[in-house]
């Protein structure tokens, strides 16, 4: 099944820390950011990676080229900022598998592989994790007696306990035949609402950490430290 990571946003919030280096390409106890998406992806079989770039496309190809520990690498470049919706579109014309996995470049959360839901394929999926303070995130709202989303909740000043979208995705490409290539297009706020009653949530509970922000980047190194920790342990 293919992997698509997207890679191409701009990261305007690590500005101050990035100097323009692309989210993914930001270095965390000494280990580029991609390395652990693609690591993470290669440990539960799915080998068969789409980064999709834009905004330092060259810098990204240059470093991790066309195979990387065994798994096959490709791009799908944008010549202009499509948005997270946008950047899946432009990429579904480089190959037909019907089904396919999305990864946020910029966020990570170590998951189950729940292979007897995800070849359901009247269905998606979205990886959700609970937090203590969904304030930051917004808010994914499920059934509980069969996980399936109820609606999203845009961030608000209102700090409690909640499930938010883990970045990971399970995707049927008919999904996408009604939305229009090259114009800028939120995965988040125009797509995933569209699926409601149609998108079911899968719980991943071993952790999560973004690196959208300057305050979450530096946590970042404490959280890879300690999950590396644990698989050793």
């Amino acid at each position: 099944m293919k992997t698509l990571i997207l890679c191409g946003g701009l990261g305007t919030r690590l500005n101050s820390v990035s100097n323009g280096i692309p989210k993914c390409m930001m270095k965390i106890n000494d280990r580029f950011f991609i390395y652990y998406l693609l690591d993470l992806l290669i440990s539960k079989g799915l080998d068969d990676v789409i980064l999709c770039t834009g905004h330092g496309h060259k810098i990204i190809k240059n470093l991790i080229g066309n195979r990387y520990n065994g798994a096959k690498i490709s791009y799908s470049k944008e010549n202009k900022a499509l948005g997270t919706g946008g950047a899946i579109l432009h990429s579904l014309s480089s190959f037909s598998d019907r089904r396919f996995f999305v990864l946020n470049g910029d966020s990570y959360c170590d998951f189950d592989l729940e292979i007897e839901q995800i070849l359901n394929d009247s269905l998606n999926f979205i990886y959700i994790h609970k937090v203590q303070n969904i304030s930051r995130y917004g808010e994914v709202k499920i059934n509980k007696i069969d996980n399936s989303v109820t609606s999203f909740i845009e961030k608000r000043a209102h700090e409690e306990s909640g499930y938010i979208n883990a970045g990971i995705y399970v995707l049927n490409r008919s999904i996408f035949e009604p939305f229009v290539k090259n114009v800028f297009l939120s995965l988040e706020s125009e797509i995933l609402p569209s699926l409601v009653g149609k998108l079911k949530g899968i719980m991943c509970n071993k952790g999560f950490i973004d690196i959208g922000t300057p305050s979450s980047l530096i946590k970042s190194h404490i959280f890879f430290a300690d999950q590396f920790t644990l698989e050793k342990s």
